[in-house]
This record gives C-alpha cells, sequence and structure tokens, in this order.
C-alpha cells in the first residue's frame, strides 16, 4: 500500500508554494520530508529516530546526499554515547554506531571530496578516532591540519593528543606554534609553553602577529618583556615597534619619544601633533625638506592646515602655495588653496582652482565644490549640478539636494524572478526545507566557489539568499556581479526589516538610515567584531550597549548580548537617535558615532562652517570623513528605491549646526 504523505509535509509545501521561489521551486517528493525529520530528531536528540529517517531519506538516491551522511553520523556517534547498544539489533562489529558512523563519514570523502561539508566530516572523524583509534587520529590530524593550519582548535586537540601519546617534543612545538600564532587559542597553549624562556626572535614574532591583529596593548606588553632579554641587534626593531604600538593606542607623547629614540622624524612629528605639542611638531616639521620624501611633504601640508584652522589663512596660503609644485602632494595642495579661499569667502579663485583640477582628474569632488563656488559667488550652477546627477555616490546626492529635487525613483524589481539552475539545486531545497545551518554552510561555498560559476548562477543565488534573509551572503554574491537593478536591490536589501521598521518608529528616525549604519558597519554579519571592541551589525561598543539597555527596555548581561539581532538594531537606532537629536544633524551625528562626541563638538566649535557639506568635507580625520561620506551615499541608493523623494534629502542636509 503507497504511503500517505503526513500532515506536516503538506503544510510544508503549501508553504513553500507561497515563498521567494513561487513558481520555480523544485518538486519535493516525500524523500525530502525523510531528510527534515531525520535533521530535526538529530536537534532533538531523538537519535533513534533521527537516523531511521536518514537512513529511508539515503535509499532513495537525492540530491543532498552528503549532508544526511554527516547527520547520521552524528546520530550514531550519539547513539555510542548516550545509548550504548547495536542498530537494529543487528549482531556484529560492523553494526556498532560508531563504525557505522565512521563508514558514513568514509563515504563523504570517497563520493563528495569537495562536498561543502567535507571539513565538518573530517572533524567528527577525527572526533571518533581520538576515542577509538587514537594513533589513526594523530595521522587525520596531521592532514587536516596541512590543508587547514589556521585550525587552531584543531592544533590544540592536535598537541594535546601528542602529549597523550607521549610524543612530548611535537606537542611542544605544536602548542608553541598556537602561542606564537597570538590566535584566539594562544592563551590556552600557554599552559603548555615555557612563555618566560622563550628565544627573543619567537618573542617578537609572537609580537608581530598581536599587531597583525590589531592587539597593540598586548603586543606593547610582549615587546616590553623582550627588550629586556633581546640581543642588542634587535632592540632597534622591537623599539620601532613599541612606538607604533603606543601611537596606535593613542598615546602620542610617549610614541613621539619612542619614534625619536628610532631616529623616525615623520612618525614623531606626527605624534606630536595629534598629542597637541604643537610647538614641538612645527620645530620638527621646519627641519624636513618636503621635496626629499612623501611623508615630509605631507607633514608640511598638516602644518598649513593646522594654520588654517587657527585662522592664519595668510600663513596657510603660503604653505600650501610652496607645495603646489611638490612631485608628491601636488594635487592636494592645490585643493587645500582652493578650499581655503573657499571658507573664507573668495568665491572666484577658489572655483578657478577646482575648475583646474577637475579638469586634469576628473573627480565628482572637484565638480560639486566648482559647483558650490560658482553659486556662492551669486550664479547660475545649476548646469554643473545637473552633470553630478548620473554619478551615483556622495556627491550625486548633494547635488540633487542643492538642485532642490528628488533623484528620480529606482523602481524595485521582482528580484524573485529567476530561472532554474542546476548548480543551485542543492541550495534551493534547503532553502525550502528551511535548514539554516545547512543553508549557511551551502552559501559559504557558493560564494568562496563564486569564480567557478557564471554571473546568472551568481545573480540567482544571491538573489536566493536575499529572500531567505541571509544577507551578508547575499550581498557579497552580489558585489561581484555586473550593476544592474536588480543587482541594485541585492546589494542594498531592506534587511532585518521587522526590527529595523520598529525601532525607526519608536526613535523617530529614519529606517534607511539605519540599515545604511549596518552595511557600512558590518555588511550585514551578525557576528562581526572589530579589533576596537565594536559588536554585531550597527558595531556598538559594549560600554554604550550596556549604558543605554535599560533605556530601551533590553537586557545586556555580557558582549553575547550585543551580537543579538534585536537588541543590537535596537540599542544602535537609540544611540544613533540621540546623536541626531544631540547635534541637529545627521552627518555630525554620523561622525560622531565614528570619531567620538567630543571630538566632533570641537570640530564644529572651531571650523564655524556655513553649511553641513562644508563641515563634512572638512572632517581632520580620514577615517570619519570618508566613513560619513560612504554611509551617506549608500543611504542615497536606498533612498533611490524607496519612497520618501525630497523629505530623504531634507532628513541629512537640513541642519542646524
Amino acid at each position: 500500500m503507497k504511503k500517505t504523505v503526513p500532515s506536516l509535509f503538506v503544510i510544508l509545501a503549501a508553504v513553500f508554494a507561497i515563498s521567494f521561489l513561487a513558481g520555480h521551486a523544485y518538486a519535493l517528493d516525500s524523500a525530502y520530508e525523510h531528510l527534515l525529520e531525520g535533521y530535526r530528531a538529530l536537534d532533538e536528540r531523538a537519535f533513534d529516530k533521527s537516523v531511521k529517517e536518514l537512513t529511508a531519506f539515503l535509499e532513495q538516491g537525492r540530491l543532498l546526499r552528503d549532508y544526511a551522511l554527516l547527520w547520521r553520523a552524528r546520530a550514531y556517534v550519539d547513539l555510542a554515547d548516550f545509548k550504548p547498544r547495536q542498530i537494529d539489533s543487528a549482531p556484529g562489529e560492523e553494526d556498532r554506531p560508531v563504525t557505522l558512523a565512521l563508514k558514513d563519514l568514509s563515504t563523504i570523502s570517497v563520493e563528495f571530496p569537495d562536498s561543502p561539508v567535507s571539513k565538518e566530516a573530517r572533524r567528527l572523524e577525527i572526533n571518533i578516532e581520538s576515542k577509538a583509534h587514537p594513533g589513526r587520529a594523530l595521522k587525520l590530524m596531521a592532514q587536516y591540519l596541512s590543508a587547514n593550519a589556521g585550525d587552531d582548535a584543531m592544533r590544540f586537540t592536535y598537541a594535546k593528543a601528542l602529549r597523550t601519546a607521549k610524543r612530548d617534543f611535537e606537542a611542544y612545538g605544536e602548542f608553541l606554534k598556537i602561542y606564537i600564532g597570538a590566535g584566539p587559542m594562544a592563551e590556552d597553549a600557554s599552559k603548555y609553553v615555557e612563555t618566560e624562556s622563550l628565544e627573543p626572535t619567537l618573542l617578537l614574532q609572537r609580537s608581530k602577529n598581536l599587531m597583525s591583529k590589531f592587539n597593540f596593548e598586548e603586543a606593547e606588553v610582549q615587546l616590553r618583556k623582550t627588550l629586556s632579554s633581546a640581543p642588542p641587534y634587535m632592540k632597534f626593531d622591537i623599539n620601532q615597534k613599541i612606538a607604533l604600538c603606543l601611537f596606535r593606542q593613542k598615546k602620542y607623547r610617549e610614541a613621539a619619544r619612542y619614534f625619536h629614540m628610532v631616529g623616525s622624524p615623520y612618525y614623531e612629528a606626527r605624534s606630536l601633533y595629534r598629542a597637541g605639542l604643537f610647538s614641538e611638531f612645527h620645530d620638527k616639521v621646519d627641519r624636513l625638506d618636503p621635496n626629499a620624501a612623501e611623508m615630509a611633504a605631507e607633514l608640511v601640508l598638516i602644518k598649513g592646515l593646522y594654520y588654517r584652522r587657527k585662522g592664519n589663512v595668510e600663513r596657510a596660503l603660503k604653505i600650501f602655495g610652496s607645495l603646489s609644485g611638490n612631485r608628491f602632494i601636488k594635487e592636494d595642495a592645490t585643493w587645500h588653496v582652493g578650499w581655503t579661499y573657499f571658507l573664507t569667502g573668495s568665491y572666484r579663485q577658489a572655483y578657478g582652482l577646482f575648475k583646474g583640477l577637475h579638469e586634469r582628474y576628473d573627480s565628482t569632488k572637484y565638480l560639486y565644490w566648482m559647483a558650490r563656488a560658482l553659486e556662492n559667488d551669486g550664479k547660475d550652477a545649476s548646469a554643473l549640478y545637473e552633470k553630478l546627477t548620473d554619478q551615483g555616490d556622495y556627491y550625486t546626492f548633494l547635488a540633487y539636494y542643492r538642485l532642490g529635487v528628488s533623484p528620480p525613483r529606482l523602481a524595485r524589481p521582482d528580484i524573485r524572478k529567476y530561472a532554474d539552475n542546476e548548480e543551485l539545486k542543492r541550495l534551493a531545497i534547503l532553502l525550502e526545507l528551511g535548514i539554516k545551518d545547512a543553508v549557511r554552510t551551502e552559501s559559504l561555498y557558493i560564494l568562496n566557489h563564486s569564480k567557478n560559476f557564471t554571473s546568472q548562477v551568481n545573480l540567482q543565488a544571491s538573489v536566493m539568499l536575499n529572500e531567505a534573509q541571509m544577507y551578508r551572503h547575499s550581498v557579497l554574491l552580489a558585489g561581484k556581479l555586473p550593476y544592474s537593478r536588480t543587482v541594485h536591490g541585492l546589494l542594498y536589501p531592506y534587511a532585518y526589516r521587522d526590527f529595523v521598521d520598529g525601532a525607526a518608529k519608536r526613535f523617530s528616525i529614519n529606517p534607511l538610515l539605519v540599515l545604511s549604519i549596518m552595511r557600512e558597519e558590518s555588511r550585514y554579519q551578525e557576528d562581526a567584531f572589530s579589533h576596537a571592541g565594536a559588536v554585531g551589525l550597527m558595531q556598538l561598543m559594549p560600554k554604550t550597549a550596556s549604558k543605554y539597555s535599560s533605556t530601551v527596555g533590553e537586557t545586556i548581561n555580557g558582549v553575547r548580548d550585543v551580537f543579538n539581532v534585536k537588541k543590537n538594531i535596537i540599542i544602535g537606532s537609540y544611540y544613533l537617535s540621540q546623536l541626531i537629536k544631540e547635534s541637529g544633524c545627521v552627518p555630525s551625528a554620523l561622525a560622531s558615532y565614528n570619531a567620538g562626541e567630543w571630538v566632533v563638538y570641537e570640530w564644529l566649535k572651531e571650523g564655524k562652517y556655513h553649511s553641513i557639506d562644508e563641515f563634512v568635507e572638512d572632517i581632520p580625520y580620514d577615517e570619519t570623513n570618508k566613513y560619513v561620506k560612504r554611509v551617506l551615499k549608500t543611504f542615497f541608493q536606498y533612498a533611490r528605491a524607496s519612497d520618501g523623494g525630497q523629505d530623504n534629502l531634507e532628513f541629512v542636509f537640513d541642519c542646524h549646526l
């Protein structure tokens, strides 16, 4: 008698029919019900049921057999751990759960050598063999590490296994590699390493690795310890790196002293400037020849900027003029001459310089400020603004605002429509089944192998992942494609809509700005973690999250809570809304989000700007300058495909400085 399809699968099929694959879904027969039920049973620790369902699936020979084999192997292992008896009472050594698990994993290796689950399968095999056959496990670990050298967790396991096998010398070498590598397992490995007796060369290498991971505080400590035991020929290199660590930690006074010690006048001068020791800075720069080195020329330019910001325009122009023929920074120097003229109201002179720069370098920045200079001189600049409206960058956004018109609405295409594709059947089925972990594994595999697929395949994969709310992988795939209206919608998705819209309504903030922050801060990576300690989608500092958590009614009990998508978006949106409320302006709030509130307050106080575009262009920190422009460009791209029109422009640029 033919088996009746259970109601669960009927419900699933109905859901699939209205999903993003509507009209293009692969017909899922009852075999995939077994796959889904096997996965669910494994998750619910019903291991007997999982084995039964996955076996039923494997007997029918469908796609995704590698996933089924991996999950069944896990179920076998868990049966062996928690319910040590034979499956289906079948006698014999070969039917023991552990043996059956190894058979499944071996099948993956033979039949699916390039499977997305290969790495996970090897790790599970090693885990099994470590208990049953330690010697074989050691060989497997060595093979695995030869292909995955950066897996410190496995290397740590390998080192401990070597130690158990009395191969202490080899074990020590593996622990040492982990410790010197300065990765997340380094502290655990340090318990097995004689850290106090290590050669200075090894400790210096560890310091370099710490610096490469932006862990400058720990690197400084390590370097200072190394310095005491280092031979004379190493001391210069160590002191030089201490200076850099101090600079990166914003300990500028001490950094200047160290840079002086190692004879690095350029970085010494930069440190003096950042430390606010301007007299010493000027003295140092006056000894440099700007025609001899690019860094020297840049420092002389910074000296000119100092005088301009302090109101000594004549001296600033003299310095900029002296650099206008400099082979290293001729363009920048000419820009600053023009910019100084603009800020001081000499618009005709500014226009002439901006025009010359634009003709030579064809930059939208110069074209925009040509228009602004012309406009401020009482002339009609609309023709110049019009030239900017088809560029799509930050200055295009500004041009539409100055013209007082909304950009043409870029209607979002129906990105759900696409042709079926053989290469993506596996992903399509996993998406229909709703097995998120497997979707993540499969999509990461596609992303890493995107060069092996056609643009059409990558486009289709990006569409599928977008609709499945796997925004990061979707955006990264879309970034590899030629631009089109469809790709635009994938590059700028309305991610986490419910949370974003809820937070935007609650805190009276434009949801597109929240999306723009999210996109530029993390590219929608939910577990993003910066070297500065910023966390999650909106890259919140844990202290900031804790500070505002009670205000918005969210609980933060450690960094893990800050990663939570809902909490991160709610707290980040509230914080951003407060910055806008306090500053009265979106661009200055964005600058505060990146650089800190007090420093932005000082910039605004010192600059005495007439308009917000002047402030953005004149932001002293290069990183913050680029950040604000990048977020506003992204906001513009979102606004192009959304309702709001002129309201979106005014929301950003109607400011009270």
